[in-house]
């Protein structure tokens, strides 16, 4: 199955982020964060790239069924099979899921540095573990075979506690780190948060 044609995560970001400006009525990103806080300002961020994500996906789907020949016709199990067997829905679905990881990764960065923190996507590893940001960047952690862990600080993080979180609480393997939800949870209390730590490797108190 061919691809969806839906921009890439950087040209979302930037579209959702002058949305995001005007309707604050600030020159930029930084002011945003200035006039509604961090979280705030992050989780609207997130917000609009994903409704922006959705309007391309609607149009994506659009044009790949009419390009297959689906659209206009009446909607039988025959049809019902055939885009099933297509496999368009499995695609859509795992897409989404991915790029809905890779967005949150990068609003965060672009709040940081809009604060002027230096930060990156994160392309190191440590006990076997590679987190998704690191500060101030991937230099200053050295290399696999020679760490030097307490010059970074790195971050794992999640739309909501609901995504499989359990596979980063490895992120506190790292003396400096945080586990970062961009979504409000009901679900996060403070006990959660202790079993997370310990999970870790954390010690209680």
């Amino acid at each position: 199955m061919d691809k969806l044609s839906i921009p890439e995560i950087n040209k979302i970001i930037e579209e959702a982020e002058s949305n995001i400006v005007k309707k604050y009525n600030v020159k930029n990103l930084r002011d945003v964060i200035a006039k509604i806080g961090f979280s705030n300002a992050v989780n609207e961020l997130e917000e609009e790239a994903f409704r922006i994500y959705r309007d391309y996906e609607k149009k994506a789907v659009k044009e790949y069924f009419r390009g297959r020949g689906f659209l206009g016709k009446p909607l039988t199990f025959e049809l019902i099979s055939e885009i099933i067997d297509d496999s368009i829905i499995i695609s859509i679905a795992n897409v989404r899921r991915a790029r809905a990881g890779r967005t949150v990764e990068r609003i965060l960065i672009e709040a940081l540095k809009a604060l002027e923190v230096p930060c990156e996507e994160a392309a190191i590893e440590y006990q076997g573990y590679q987190p998704d940001i690191v500060v101030p960047s991937n230099k200053a952690f050295g290399s696999k075979e020679k760490p030097n862990i307490d010059k970074v600080f790195v971050l794992a993080v999640k739309r909501t506690l609901r995504e499989r979180w359990s596979e980063d609480i490895r992120v506190f393997n790292f003396p400096n780190s945080v586990f970062v939800f961009i979504k409000p949870d009901p679900h996060f209390t403070p006990q959660k948060a202790i079993e997370m730590a310990v999970g870790g490797g954390c010690r209680e108190g």
